[in-house]
């Protein structure tokens, strides 16, 4: 099961497919964000989102923590998404399974996703790096919902995306 993703994983096949993204992009108009991921300051990841579509842009940008006013951005991007819905991969050349792909490169913090225009993406690829990020800072990351009652309980809702948990909360 470990090539349900890509029929290849070596670090050959990833950089061949990160330089043939950027060519695409470049000479397109691009949108960035600079975002922070991570509801503690004590844990927050600088992002950058990349995208070639100004809605999924806006989608980062109100996913994400924005900086606080008057930051001067000059934190270097800790995690990186270049997201080109546009850009379709080539099976026989890269190694995947369809033209749609969604690549996380732990190592260099880099996520290539290609091919789908489904903005959930953007958000689970960071979410993914997050989870094998925070272990490390022994921090469990959590995707849920939480509130406080009158006497400091706590309840935790867990579940999917759109399934109801902030409405819940």
């Amino acid at each position: 099961m470990q090539d349900y993703f890509c029929l290849r994983d070596d670090e050959a096949h990833f950089d061949a497919i990160r330089l043939r993204l950027t060519d695409y992009l470049e000479g397109r108009d691009v949108f960035v964000q600079d975002c922070l991921v991570g509801a503690d300051p004590a844990h927050q990841r600088p992002l950058r989102v990349i995208t070639e579509t100004a809605w999924h842009s806006l989608f980062a940008r109100n996913l994400f923590i924005q900086r606080p006013p008057g930051d001067p951005g000059g934190q270097r991007p800790e995690i990186v998404v270049i997201h080109a819905p546009g850009f379709r991969a080539d099976p026989e050349i890269d190694g995947t399974r369809s033209d749609a792909f969604v690549m996380v490169h732990f190592g260099k913090r880099l996520v290539l996703i290609g091919g789908t225009a489904y903005a959930g993406e953007i958000k689970k690829s960071v979410f993914t790096m997050m989870n094998f990020l925070l272990p490390i800072e022994d921090v469990l990351s959590m995707h849920c919902a939480a509130n406080t009652g009158e006497n400091n309980d706590t309840a935790l809702f867990f579940g999917l995306s759109g399934t109801g948990k902030t409405s819940l909360s």
